[in-house]
């Protein structure tokens, strides 16, 4: 598959959404082999590896909802004691997340979305759904460099997580 080209708004909306869900998928997979006392330790002061992956999980139903305009069906049950169950709800708004991003490679649906806007209550305003997507993506990146730095700090490999490496995926994908 060539590399997509990234000028039409639609291309860069969907793609950018689809680069969010490709590393979060990476990370929930890395956080798969750590064992329940790993998940829950605080290694930073006031940080665990439970706690950022739950802040990610629910930044990006928060931003999932507001975008998609419709719940996503998954009500924050509280902690996520035991990671398998986060995994699964995870892997369930990933599907969502995905699913958006295609929606918008459609270039009439991608402007009417991109020039919508949205009430991002924790904002207080109105945004522009395009400010808002991208707002989503940064938000998780942020999440997911905190997962990156936590599992340093307990000597578990990380994964590659740069957008570089999910373009390089996009070219070949037996290289994962």
């Amino acid at each position: 598959m060539a590399v997509r080209d990234m000028t039409s708004l639609e291309t860069y909306l969907g793609t950018h959404l689809r680069y969010s869900v490709w590393a979060s998928r990476r990370v929930l997979h890395a956080l798969g082999d750590l064992t329940p006392e790993e998940y829950g330790r605080e290694l930073l002061e006031g940080l665990s590896l439970r706690a950022v992956a739950e802040q990610l999980f629910e930044g990006d139903r928060n931003w999932f909802e507001l975008l998609a305009g419709e719940p996503s069906g998954l009500e924050a049950p509280g902690p996520y004691t035991e990671l398998p169950d986060l995994q699964l709800d995870y892997r369930d708004l990933l599907r969502q997340l995905e699913t958006l991003a295609f929606f918008l490679d459609d270039l009439e649906l991608a402007g009417h979305f991109a020039q919508d806007a949205v009430l991002v209550p924790w904002l207080g305003e109105f945004v522009p759904k395009l400010q808002a997507a991208l707002a989503a993506v940064s938000d998780a990146t942020h999440r997911r460099g905190q997962l990156a730095l936590l599992l340093r700090q307990l000597g578990r490999p990380v994964p590659r997580l740069g957008m570089a490496h999910f373009f390089l995926d996009l070219e070949n994908p037996a290289s994962r």
